[in-house]
């Protein structure tokens, strides 16, 4: 640092942002003291809050700041779930690769039934697999609904409960629409008498992304043994979150979503005519299914709700300050620096106030500042006992800044006049002044118009006003 140029130095000093107060008794002008050590902490510290900020404030715009989220759970008298097309699939993992559901030659037959208050309320509905997606059947559009208000509310605002039901039946074409056709018997009772791996069970789930402020899909299996020797009543139970979303710059905004979250499935082991009575029961009307699986598929009283709150800028604003302030914290190296940058000037300069001569002395100091080398002396011994003796001299200098230390000295000044010119003449020394010379007055030759007192040889009568004699800097 001490190579730089003197220019770029005052520079430096000029950038400082954590100058020092000088203290009254000094001989400075200013009211800051400022080093170029301090300027350049200044330069790296205001560096490093201004790309932090810009980097916090690109990651901010980037929506890679976390939002803060808090979720709790609830249990809702009423919701309802808007559903997309084949938001839930079941497809057939047969080592045999023979498709039971695909429309010409049926095996087995999915019927979905669309349930409102335990009660269906359309005729079932086939669905086949197709050629571009085989051993895979999927629901249509629909919504479901979870009601438990009091059944005397007439709101018409409120819809009934609603879920579905499937039951995969061997085929019947009672059940089949005009372009399908059951197999033969023989096909479907040497199908049904074999094992054929696994059924699973595929949901879309919903989820929310923060960083880009949009909804993605993710995909969800479970599975479950596909033979159709045991019959297995299976409830899919989906899910719902609810998210509060609050993306205001300033101020609060509120945006609400509803997403299927999760879903879960109860299994229990059922005989046949259990699922003929319940959907007979349901419409009072008399199938005839020889049912193999059975679904019921509904959402779940119980709702996951979920507070978003992006980052606002306020807060990251708060955010940077705080960082900003830890930055900061160099400062206080910096005044440190300017501390004993100051007291080793002042020291110095006191010093060679008394012994002149030591202006031409080059002292070197380490990073602690402590002085290892001058340039008196090309002994060791000497140099080492110069710098002992001229640090002592330093720590003296320093002292002589104490305002009990001016005093004194002022004492004995005063008592030294006393002594030399009495006391009378030292009363009148209040009564003396100079008249005031302004610029451009010829008087160079004139002597000041006051008293003066002289003991022994004077000096020559000084050319400048006497106001300016005895002032450092």
């Amino acid at each position: 640092m001490k190579s730089l140029p003197r220019e770029f130095k005052k520079i430096l000093k000029s950038i400082d942002l954590f100058s020092i107060p000088v203290p009254l008794l000094t001989n400075d002008a200013q009211s800051q003291y400022s080093s170029y050590y301090s300027g350049f902490i200044s330069i790296l510290a205001s560096v490093l809050s201004i790309a932090y900020f810009v980097y916090v404030i690109q990651e901010w715009a980037n929506g890679n700041i976390l939002p803060t989220i808090t979720t709790n759970q609830s249990a809702q008298a009423y919701t309802e779930q808007g559903l997309e097309e084949n938001f839930i699939q079941f497809k057939l993992s047969d080592p045999t690769n023979h498709d039971p559901f695909r429309r010409k030659n049926n095996i087995i037959t999915p019927l979905i039934f669309s349930v409102e208050n335990y009660k269906i309320a359309s005729p079932p509905t086939p669905l086949f697999s197709d050629e571009s997606n085989p051993f895979t059947v999927g629901l249509q559009q629909g919504t479901l609904v979870v009601n438990n208000l009091n059944t005397q509310n007439n709101d018409q605002s409120y819809k009934p409960s609603k879920n579905y039901l499937l039951i995969f039946i061997e085929c019947l074409d009672e059940y089949l629409d005009d372009n399908s056709n059951c197999a033969s018997q023989e096909e479907i009772d040497n199908y049904m008498s074999k094992y054929h791996g696994f059924l699973s069970i595929i949901m879309k789930l919903e989820q929310y992304n923060f960083r880009k402020n949009q909804k993605e899909y993710i995909m969800k299996q479970a599975y479950q043994a596909f033979s159709p020797t045991y019959i297995q009543y299976t409830q899919i139970r989906i899910q719902q979150k609810e998210i509060n979303l609050d993306n205001g710059l300033l101020f609060e905004n509120l945006v609400t979503h509803k997403y299927i979250n999760d879903f879960n499935l109860i299994n229990q082991s059922i005989d046949n005519k259990y699922i003929q009575s319940i959907a007979q029961s349901f419409s009072q009307q008399n199938f005839q299914l020889n049912a193999i699986f059975a679904y019921q598929i509904s959402i779940d009283n119980l709702q996951i709700s979920e507070r978003i709150i992006q980052p606002k800028l306020s807060a990251v604003l708060a955010y940077v300050g705080s960082i900003v302030q830890v930055i900061f914290m160099l400062k206080y190296l910096a005044v440190f620096i300017n501390n004993q940058q100051f007291k080793v000037e002042v020291e110095t300069e006191i010093l060679q106030m008394y012994y002149p001569k030591l202006k031409d002395v080059k002292v070197k100091r380490n990073v602690l500042g402590k002085i290892i080398s001058t340039n008196q002396g090309n002994e060791d011994n000497k140099n080492a006992q110069f710098i002992i003796q001229y640090q002592d001299h330093l720590n003296l200098a320093f002292k002589k800044l104490r305002l009990i230390n001016i005093i004194y000295e002022l004492s004995r000044i005063e008592l030294l006049m006393e002594k030399h010119f009495g006391l009378q003449n030292i009363c009148e020394c209040s009564q003396l002044g100079s008249e005031f010379q302004f610029l451009g007055h010829d008087n160079k030759n004139e002597s000041p118009k006051v008293s003066i007192l002289s003991v022994g040889n004077q000096s020559p009568q000084p050319k400048d006003d006497i106001f300016r004699l005895f002032n450092k800097g």
